[in-house]
């Protein structure tokens, strides 16, 4: 299945608002000049923005750590040493206590300082155009299509239960670097940067799946919509999306077909 086959997949089937965007954390400066870039930023801005401008304009970016404006993004993606005065008071606002606010950005997922040399950040369907595979694929879904991919997640990986991370910021900086070092897939709620800068609306969380996690991800999604009939688990399952949201075993929501 190419990139495309599968975010067109999870596109209709689980009726996503926005385009699963792959990331792939550069390492090696000869990877840049594989990866197709449709644009570049003309100012600095978030993790979170890049994000945006990929799930939603469709735009094939690669940020620069230089690029990167965000404080807590920074030593997440080792793009700069933690701070202690700086990086204790930016988690001030959260947490009230200035030995827990100098805890948290430590406890982070975080890169080496220098190990990466940039991010690639496209929607999924671009990295058909070259070689290289995402490491993550990111989504911005409602809590309800998270329920789904979760589900397909573990019958495709073989995981009977899923324990995620969260930060008091860095939501999506820390909770993609937290999937790819752990290999595992996360989900995080929106954070006060994910929120204004990366519009993850109050509705929205944020889901991250390992490159490799989320192609039998879609596999085992595929198989269930033609095993099943639809995706759909709710009730008996099968149902076209979103299904029949009504009560199991109700004896009123009983439907036979017209002849």
């Amino acid at each position: 299945m190419t990139n495309k086959e599968a975010a067109d997949q999870l596109i209709w089937n689980l009726r996503l608002d926005f385009d699963p965007v792959g990331i792939r954390f550069v390492k090696d400066d000869a990877d840049r000049e594989k990866l197709p870039v449709t644009h570049r930023a003309k100012a600095r801005i978030t993790y979170c923005q890049f994000l945006a401008a990929a799930r939603q304009g469709g735009h094939a970016l690669f940020m620069e750590p230089e690029k990167c404006v965000c404080g807590n993004a920074q030593p997440v993606f080792g793009f700069r040493e933690l701070d202690k005065e700086g990086d204790t008071k930016r988690h001030m606002k959260y947490l009230c206590d200035e030995e827990l606010a100098w805890q948290a950005p430590q406890e982070k997922a975080r890169f080496e300082v220098g190990l990466v040399k940039g991010i690639y950040i496209a929607p999924l369907a671009k990295f058909d155009e070259t070689d290289l595979q995402p490491d993550l694929v990111f989504m911005m879904v409602v809590p309800y299509q998270a329920y789904h991919i979760f589900n397909d997640y573990m019958g495709g990986n073989k995981r009977a239960n899923l324990q995620f991370f969260h930060t008091p910021n860095s939501a999506v900086c820390a909770g993609s670097v937290y999937a790819y070092k752990n290999n595992t897939a996360n989900m995080t709620t929106m954070c006060a940067g994910s929120k204004t800068s990366g519009k993850t609306e109050m509705a929205y969380v944020n889901v991250f799946l390992p490159y490799e996690q989320f192609q039998k991800t879609v596999e085992q999604q595929k198989w269930r919509v033609e095993t099943m009939g639809g995706p759909s688990v709710l009730g008996k399952g099968g149902q076209q999306w979103p299904g029949l949201d009504a009560c199991k075993g109700c004896p009123l929501f009983k439907f036979e077909e017209v002849k």
